[in-house]
């Protein structure tokens, strides 16, 4: 009897023996597959970023009703982290400093020079001349007429006049020289607001003077200085005859007759004051084409 109970209970257990037998096979053959497939995962992950590896998984615990299988092991990942780190971008250091950035010239375009003032009559040489419009040019016209340099002008005919007892022929008396004065200050005021207000805005022309400078001769200096009585340039530069002038001048002299003595209303000396206002342009030019030279001659300008 003995000897029959425990070939029952042999027999019994043999089954639940064999079920954990095939178990334990099992994990040996799928647990070293599964760390195989895991290593490779991180081995194609992206250097350097461990953190894309995703994180190994365990394995589910096989249970028997009479045995655990233990969990498979995570997937070793010291190989990935020790792979060295792909180069990238560097951020620039940030010092805290604005740094003006200046944009180069574009190509074919010319280096930019001084600009003169807008309502400069007189245009040095070297300086780049803005554009301007028929308000420009009534302002430019008025700032002329009312400079120190318009003064000088007009007590200098005057005084030219008076010692040469020319016209307007009132005598050689202190009274007289008063008088010459009134009347060239007439005189000249009409030109200015002829000129470059009124002629210069109908024919479009350009009222300012452009200096030669330093870097040309004296002779053509001169020879330029004197024949801008004659030749001018329009608003778009380009060179013409200096109507304005020529006609604002003419338009004066014809006015003469209003305001000089009974002696020089006639034909003669109004054209005879025609030709001195065009000889006193002359000379105004060249004072303003040599008057910088002059001045830094002198000391009292300073060479640009």
């Amino acid at each position: 009897m003995k000897f029959l109970f425990l070939h029952e209970a042999a027999k019994a257990a043999l089954p639940k023996a064999a079920a954990a037998a095939a178990m334990v096979i099992v994990s040996s053959v799928t647990c070293p597959m599964l760390h195989a497939q895991q290593v490779q995962v991180a081995s194609v992950a992206a250097p350097g970023d461990a953190r894309n590896v995703a994180p190994a998984t365990t394995a589910p615990a096989a249970t028997t009703p009479d045995a655990t299988i233990a969990s498979a092991p995570e997937a070793d990942t010291s190989s990935s982290s020790s792979l060295p780190d792909a180069p990238s971008a560097q951020r620039p250091a940030d010092t805290g400093r604005l740094v003006a950035s200046i944009p180069a010239p574009a190509a074919g375009e010319a280096p930019k020079t001084n600009v003169a003032p807008k309502y400069a009559k007189f245009i040095a040489s070297g300086e780049t001349a803005q554009k301007i419009n028929v308000h420009d040019k009534i302002i430019i016209g008025a700032r002329d007429l009312y400079s120190p340099e318009n003064f000088l002008a007009i007590v200098f005919a005057a005084g030219y006049e008076q010692v040469t007892n020319g016209q307007p022929n009132y005598g050689t008396n202190s009274t007289a020289f008063g008088q010459r004065v009134g009347a060239a200050a007439v005189r000249e005021t009409s030109q200015g607001v002829l000129t470059d207000m009124v002629f210069s805005t109908i024919l479009r022309d350009d009222p300012r003077y452009y200096a030669q400078g330093s870097d040309s001769g004296f002779i053509h200096r001169t020879v330029y200085a004197v024949t801008r009585v004659l030749v001018t340039k329009t608003d778009s530069g380009r060179a013409t005859v200096n109507a304005p002038l020529l006609l604002g001048y003419a338009a004066t002299a014809a006015m003469t007759p209003l305001y000089y003595p009974q002696i020089n209303r006639n034909f003669h000396d109004v054209a005879s004051g025609y030709g001195g206002s065009l000889g006193g342009a002359a000379i105004g030019f060249l004072f303003s084409e040599f008057s910088d030279s002059v001045l830094q001659t002198l000391h009292l300008e300073k060479k640009p």
